[in-house]
């Protein structure tokens, strides 16, 4: 693995990361949101927090990482260094913005005799990791890895996205050309036309919740649950990306 130190992102990152480490619970909540900030500040950071988000299903994977040993239950981070770094991002997002309570996340999954036995749990289960795979993921080879995927991804996005138009604006003159009340042909028409806005978001939590809706108004008039299936198939392909 070839990291560069000398690069201003990867020494400030580094840097932060050793901070925290080396800190005290007391100090946890200025050294997450150190870390955050150190995260949206340089550029090389906040595209591989897009990269590792993209399509990224936190609640599926929080749920995921819970892990229930009978006599402890522990939070086991995924192997994949993208959703790794996805995972502990929205969790230190959910810490620092206050979704989440951080004290009881230490002590229900890294449980001691004493609070700080339970953050240098923390640490070593979360932070550590968290910086070993950032700066993986940050090395030349994992770099060009990257790029090569996002040349992949932006050809299948187009593809999608031109499959996605044709069944949206085929479903959108069958709606207006069909015999339902002008109420309902309004209703279908202005959600389908917002559908590609919604896929071209690329937030997976956004995409399943804004389909389930859609499919439902669909299935709802039978005439179009075929067109709904096709359309379900190019959401199903924007979601495995």
């Amino acid at each position: 693995m070839n990291i560069d130190y000398n690069n201003e992102a990867v020494a400030a990152f580094s840097a932060q990361c050793d901070e925290f480490i080396g800190s005290k619970l007391i100090m946890s909540n200025q050294k997450i949101r150190m870390l955050l900030r150190c995260m949206a500040y340089y550029d090389e950071l906040k595209k591989l927090a897009y990269d590792c988000r993209f399509n990224f299903d936190y609640d599926d994977e929080y749920n995921r990482a819970i892990v229930n040993l009978g006599t402890a239950t522990i939070f086991r981070l995924p192997a994949s260094l993208r959703k790794r770094v996805a995972l502990i991002l929205c969790l230190l997002l959910d810490f620092d913005e206050g979704r989440r309570d951080f004290v009881k996340f230490v002590q229900d999954f890294y449980r001691a005799d004493d609070k700080n036995d339970s953050y240098v749990g923390f640490i070593n289960g979360i932070i550590a990791p968290f910086k070993e795979a950032v700066l993986t993921l940050l090395s030349d080879d994992e770099k060009a890895d990257f790029e090569l995927r996002d040349e992949k991804r932006i050809e299948v996005n187009a593809a999608l996205s031109e499959q996605a138009d044709y069944y949206v604006k085929t479903q959108i003159t069958a709606v207006k050309d069909s015999k339902l009340d002008l109420d309902t042909r309004k209703e279908l028409v202005f959600v389908l036309d917002n559908f590609i806005t919604v896929l071209n978001m690329r937030d997976a939590q956004l995409i399943k919740a804004y389909w389930i809706g859609l499919k439902n108004l669909l299935i709802t008039n039978k005439q179009y649950s075929k067109n709904a299936e096709a359309l379900g198939n190019v959401v199903k392909s924007y979601l495995q990306m």
